[in-house]
């Protein structure tokens, strides 16, 4: 029988400091060009991941409490998602082609309305206006867009067949994060060498209270707006209010630019559709919607964002606004919505390897990072009271909410 090569013949030779420049940089050439050819599945993967970062601690308490095996509980979980989800789906596609075909009959009645006054010429700010000529232009936009639109059936179709199989590998990517959550998390926290475990625990355990803050709030804004918006749309006349208030709901998750799409939103039915509730003439009920939106938007930013939101992510505006220009740049409208739990991320990360290339502590991470220890230490305790101090705040005005937030953490 061969004899066993000793421990020190099994040891390779440590690389030299070239060789691992060398070789990190390849590698970080590499992941970049990797990410770039497999962008297309950028978006199913993060919202895969989102659903397992949510729906984890669900399954976790299913399967302790049944119990069921972790398989069987994701399953059970994911099947009452898809069952739940569908029949609002379903509802929502048929009140959207409704109301593209009341818009629409809409418009040709207006058309209609225009031709009888061919013949009539309106006065603005001492210019005379043909309502022919506005009828032409207004009939030849729209047959120029129908023109359009016709080459492009089967391109919208295969869109269409496109977005679906990414939903449903969205959906199998989201379930099978959410199965092995407990071995992904693992797996991430084998990556560190261990005499950086702890710290890369901390870390985690750090952007987990971002991201979990993030997700936690951003739920409670979007319902917390879709009943005002809805109530605001019942009150105006607009068509279906419940579901342009879910629509505000959801815009919630796009910071800076979705008021400005929910109000584009409800102008443009004001202007096509008008009122069911109150008796004013087109333009006068045009501004009142605008107004409305004006006020809305105000109370949204000023008082439910700081209120509900709170100071978890603790971001300038004006960051949040660069972070979404660029998330825009690179993911579109998930890269908009992810924008400031990204940007927040990036900054516990930088934190950390600012305060190891200074040779500082950095931990806990509160306040400035070149700061004392028991700077830091006061600090953090300030910002757990004025966190406890919000949440009491929060929970007087929303009593809805409990006094415990969810753990959102995949452990």
């Amino acid at each position: 029988m061969e004899s066993q090569p000793s421990p020190e013949t099994t040891v390779s030779p440590p690389w030299s400091t070239t060789l691992t420049v060398v070789v990190g940089v390849v590698s970080l050439v590499l992941l970049g060009v990797a990410a770039y050819a497999f962008r297309a599945v950028f978006a199913p993967v993060a919202v895969g991941a989102i659903m397992a970062y949510v729906l984890s601690p669900v399954v976790r308490a299913i399967s302790r409490r049944l119990p069921l095996p972790r398989g069987l509980a994701t399953l059970l979980v994911f099947l009452l998602l898809v069952g739940s989800l569908t029949p609002i789906v379903v509802v929502v596609v048929q009140e959207v082609s409704r109301e593209i075909v009341t818009a629409y009959e809409a418009l040709v009645a207006y058309l209609q309305r225009l031709s009888t006054m061919s013949d009539t010429t309106i006065t603005i700010l001492s210019f005379q206006v043909q309502v022919g000529d506005v009828q032409q232009a207004i009939s030849g936009a729209l047959l120029s867009m129908l023109q359009n639109i016709a080459p492009n059936t089967v391109g919208f179709a295969l869109g269409a067949v496109r977005s679906v199989v990414l939903t449903v590998f969205t959906l199998f990517i989201g379930f099978y994060l959410t199965r092995d959550a407990n071995r992904v998390v693992a797996a991430i926290k084998g990556l560190a060498p261990p005499r950086y475990r702890g710290d890369f625990a901390l870390l985690l355990a750090e952007i987990d209270r971002v991201w979990a803050a993030f997700l936690r709030g951003q739920v409670i804004l979007a319902l917390t707006v879709s009943v005002i918006l809805t109530v605001l749309s019942a009150f105006l006349g607009l068509p279906q209010p419940l579901l342009l208030g879910l629509w505000g709901g959801l815009l919630e998750f796009l910071p800076s630019i979705g008021n400005m799409i929910w109000g584009a939103t409800a102008i443009t039915l004001a202007i096509v559709v008008g009122s069911s509730t109150l008796a004013v003439p087109p333009a006068v009920f045009v501004l009142i919607v605008v107004i409305c939106y004006v006020i809305f938007s105000q109370i949204d930013v000023n008082v439910l964002v700081p209120n509900i939101l709170g100071g978890q992510i603790k971001l300038h505006p004006v960051v949040v606004l660069i972070g979404v220009i660029i998330g825009l740049t690179i993911g579109g409208v998930l890269g908009v919505a992810l924008a400031a739990p990204m940007i927040a991320t990036l900054r516990v990360i930088s934190r950390y390897v600012y305060a190891k290339l200074l040779d500082l502590d950095p931990f806990p991470m509160a306040g400035p990072p070149g700061g004392t220890r028991s700077e830091r230490e006061q600090a953090a305790e300030r910002e757990a009271a004025a966190a406890a101090a919000e949440a009491a705040t929060r929970r007087r005005r929303l009593p809805g909410i409990p006094a415990r937030g969810r753990d959102m953490s995949m452990e």
